[in-house]
């Protein structure tokens, strides 16, 4: 998940060489981009801005994500990535990464792992630019109240990933006992 070795300008520099398409359970297409360092980007509208032939998904994206949406537990661990972002952003989406399958977690909480309690709507910002969803798991984030908050792909698929996973939902608001403040 680390980008070490490169920096902020060669990782913003580094070129797309394919892209393609997925169908994801409940969700419908999935269009992804890569590099030669890993997924750079996972979105479930079109990329127009991808300027590369498509080809199919290679397995070491593909199958991960095939096995998730088959309902099996999925860390993604083993998913190179070429995520393109600030420090924060990266400090984020690190976090991220490390909530469980199955379990959510508050911008404030967010906040607090990564050594910036004030910075819950930074978070929600970083969550919201996140390049590859699902993999980077920002719909694990919910609100203080615990209601689903917002989500770049629509609320509907949020709640749908999260009951994919086996969160209990009702009318909007993550149910006790699944919520962990880090």
């Amino acid at each position: 998940m680390t980008v070490e070795g490169i920096t902020a300008k060669e990782r913003n520099q580094a070129t797309v060489p394919a892209w393609g398409t997925l169908e994801a359970s409940g969700l419908g297409t999935l269009w992804l981009a890569w590099t030669d360092r890993g997924l750079l980007r996972l979105s479930f509208e079109r990329l127009n801005d991808v300027g590369a032939a498509e080809e199919a998904v290679p397995e070491v994206f593909a199958q991960p994500l095939e096995r998730y949406f088959q309902g099996q537990v999925e860390d993604f661990g083993d998913v190179p990535l070429d995520l393109r972002g600030t420090d924060f952003q990266l400090r984020v989406w690190a976090a991220l990464r490390e909530i469980p399958w199955g379990q959510v977690r508050t911008y404030g909480g967010i906040a607090q792992r990564i050594s910036s309690p004030r910075a819950m709507r930074a978070v929600g910002q970083a969550n919201h630019v996140n390049p590859v969803p699902i993999i980077v798991p920002c719909h694990r984030v919910v609100e203080a109240g615990h209601h689903l908050g917002g989500y770049g792909g629509g609320v509907e698929r949020k709640q749908l990933l999260l009951e994919l996973e086996g969160v209990r939902i009702h009318e909007g608001v993550v149910q006790p006992g699944q919520l962990d403040l880090f």
